[in-house]
């Protein structure tokens, strides 16, 4: 569902000037990117960011409460639970995964920010300073990715609300460190050089022809459900060990 609707935006957005999409399209277009990417090669200059930016109001709004479902799904699949109703019981707790989702995105791009504002000196603009704070904003994206990542098993699964599945998460996460690092960490390290290639427009506008850009960003969302299915498998397997485990 999610990666359907990415692709449906994806494809709106590249065909924004086609007369049956226009109405919708260009509006769309100029809100995610401004008034100056409706020409050619700017638009591909600005598709990633737009892409970006609408995603993640796909993430707050529809991958969390999708998440919770999926985390229905596996519970059923390892023995624990009924998938019956899933959708219905997620919907119902759309507004703790909601806030989640947000508290989420809101960190991490803070930490974005934060990094933004480190001054240009040499050391940064050299291959060493520029990589180095790049492994620095990773690893920080994964440790606060893997101290969360059990909120939505514990609303899904147990019915927690907003705090306590953030409380709960956390305390999972700092008894089971290793094996969350590593499931969020290498979905994380997977993605990162697609993630890296859509990020550089301007090495790939400058070697190669703009609508390349399309193909990557389509090549990760495929990528993307791969990862997202192992992942929610991964931490809802974890989440239900240690769960178990503690009583």
């Amino acid at each position: 569902m999610v990666s359907g609707l990415q692709v449906a935006i994806l494809l709106l957005l590249i065909n924004f000037h086609r007369s049956p999409i226009l109405p919708l399209g260009l509006p769309l277009v100029r809100l995610l990117g401004g008034e100056n990417v409706t020409h050619y090669p700017y638009f591909f200059f600005a598709l990633p960011v737009m892409f970006f930016r609408a995603n993640i109001v796909i993430n707050i709004l529809i991958a969390s409460i999708a998440g919770a479902v999926a985390s229905i799904y596996f519970a059923k699949a390892y023995g624990y639970g009924d998938d019956r109703g899933a959708w219905g019981r997620a919907l119902r707790a759309s507004p703790s995964l909601i806030a989640i989702a947000i508290v989420t995105v809101g960190i991490l791009y803070a930490i974005s920010w934060l990094s933004s504002q480190i001054p240009d000196t040499d050391f940064f603009q050299g291959a060493v300073g520029r990589w180095g704070l790049r492994l620095v904003l990773i690893a920080l994206f994964v440790i606060v990715q893997s101290f969360l990542a059990y909120t939505t098993a514990w609303v899904a699964l147990i019915g927690h609300k907003f705090w306590p599945a953030i409380r709960d998460s956390v305390r999972i996460t700092s008894k089971t460190f290793l094996p969350t690092i590593i499931a969020i960490g290498v979905p994380t390290l997977f993605l990162y050089p697609l993630s890296y290639a859509t990020g550089r427009i301007d090495i790939i506008l400058e070697n190669l022809n703009p609508e390349i850009m399309v193909t990557l960003l389509v090549l990760q969302i495929v990528c993307q459900i791969l990862v997202t299915v192992l992942l929610v498998g991964a931490v809802t397997r974890l989440f239900l060990w240690r769960v178990e485990a503690t009583k």
